[in-house]
């Protein structure tokens, strides 16, 4: 939350990470404020396509954790894969393009983020229990990790219903690189083993869903009007496809 200078109220202070292909608009996969994205005369969407914010409030998420006295925030962990999924879109991993298909899109790599942060999350806890058996750290923590790691294991049951990470997932390949026509069937494939996230909407649900059965507070915020008050229109539903 910041202070709006013209109003001295207090207004959310949104940033895109933008995991998408650079186009013809001028976009980049890069840190967007929203003033820009959505804002701006020349580049921005406002009142020209319909966009939903969610803010997901979750302690087990934005909190602190302090093991062996080194502070780790999982909402950094997420913040530095999203760092790097936009590096590799800009570079195309090496190839200087990115391409998108039904393995390799925004809804896809921006999940592989968060399933790289959640591995992290995994992590913390299994560092957690090796050094609690060396005496080093205080067993008080467990039940501070214990909402943590239970939000990593549900979303990665959402993500991946088939119980398997996609083999790119896991090694970290590069293959932002390789079109559809370089190896159409395994871009299907791989597209397959995390169908939930193949498309945007299906993806943000289908998380959504996840983080409010760990509890988590959502604060849904639309376009639909900017400026004034029209009761003669309304939204159209959004739909999956």
């Amino acid at each position: 939350m910041v202070r709006e200078p013209l109003t001295d109220e207090l207004r959310l202070e949104i940033q895109y990470f933008q995991v998408y292909t650079h186009n013809g608009d001028g976009l980049i996969a890069c840190r967007h404020h929203w003033s820009h994205y959505m804002g701006d005369r020349q580049y921005g969407w406002l009142n020209l396509r319909p966009v939903r914010d969610i803010v997901i409030k979750l302690p087990a998420l934005t909190g602190d954790y302090e093991i062996a006295g080194v502070k780790r925030s999982p909402l950094d962990a997420l913040i530095y894969q999203l760092q790097i999924m936009m590096a590799r879109y800009r570079i195309g991993d090496g190839t200087g393009s990115t391409y998108v298909g039904p393995a390799n899109n925004c809804a896809q790599d921006s999940n592989q983020a968060l399933y790289a942060a959640m591995q992290q999350i995994l992590k913390m806890k299994q560092n957690h229990s090796a050094m609690q058996s060396g005496g080093q750290l205080d067993p008080a923590l467990a039940d501070e990790l214990k909402p943590l790691v239970q939000l990593g294991r549900s979303l990665k049951r959402d993500l991946l219903p088939f119980g398997a990470a996609r083999a790119d997932w896991k090694a970290h390949k590069a293959v932002l690189g390789s079109s559809l026509e370089d190896d159409p069937l395994q871009q299907v494939l791989m597209g397959l083993v995390s169908w939930r996230t193949m498309l945007p909407r299906v993806a943000s649900d289908c998380l959504m869903t996840s983080f409010i059965h760990q509890g988590a507070t959502l604060l849904v915020l639309r376009t639909s009007q900017v400026g004034g008050t029209n009761p003669d229109i309304e939204p159209i539903a959004p739909l999956a496809l």
